[in-house]
């Protein structure tokens, strides 16, 4: 079940906190290397799994932020924003060539779930580690489907569309050191996030993205 606390206006920037996104739990075992069809687990390693998952779920801090932003041009790979930001990238161009917005958003799983990991792994408790891992990026990147079917609920109602789909800092030929941008544009640290040297997001268990509107 989707829970999420009124969002918050910050400029033209919109954040939700503590959601709890529906999310597709058979992601989660195929990170782990279990299929649905052909692996069949005993009863006593499924019920470890999802008290593990159960454990993630409760760890999970989930913020995602949003803004609308008006495309001024598109002239493939790059699509050039209303504040002069130009995001490259020949499959973000090509989604985003019939489009006159764009949607800017965020997810990130805050930063017990990285203390969670850290500790499971100092414990050497490496198989909880690694599905708290997979659980974690599966139900935050969940966090972005959220966003989106809930702007899109919105656009709907005024005979708009959303994309279905989004594109993320990394994805292709869409350069991760774009993530500055999207740091910029979402004021990340307003998030509790940092961007390291390397374009890295801490804490590890977030992400930005970038998905079209028409109409």
């Amino acid at each position: 079940m989707e829970e999420c606390k009124e969002a918050i206006a910050v400029d033209e920037i919109r954040i939700i906190k503590n959601i709890k996104p529906s999310y597709n739990k058979n992601l989660i075992y195929s990170r782990l290397g279990y299929s649905k069809i052909r692996t069949e687990l005993s009863p006593d390693l499924a019920g470890d799994i999802e008290r593990v998952i159960e454990k993630a779920e409760n760890s999970l801090e989930i913020t995602v932020a949003y803004r609308i932003m008006k495309i001024e041009g598109v002239d493939s790979p790059n699509v050039r924003l209303a504040d002069d930001t130009v995001l490259s990238g020949r499959g973000l161009s090509g989604l985003l060539e019939n489009c006159s917005e764009a949607l800017i958003m965020a997810a990130t799983g805050g930063h017990n779930i990285m203390a969670l990991i850290d500790r499971l792994q100092k414990e050497d408790k490496m198989s909880e580690a690694v599905i708290v891992d997979a659980a974690a990026s599966v139900i935050t990147d969940a966090a972005l489907d959220f966003t989106m079917d809930m702007v899109n609920q919105q656009l709907r109602s005024k005979g708009r569309l959303l994309t279905k789909m989004r594109f993320s800092p990394g994805y292709g030929d869409f350069d991760i050191s774009l993530q500055k941008d999207f740091y910029r544009l979402l004021k990340g640290e307003s998030l509790g996030l940092t961007l390291n040297d390397a374009y890295m997001l801490i804490p590890e268990k977030s992400v930005f993205a970038v998905a079209g509107i028409s109409g």
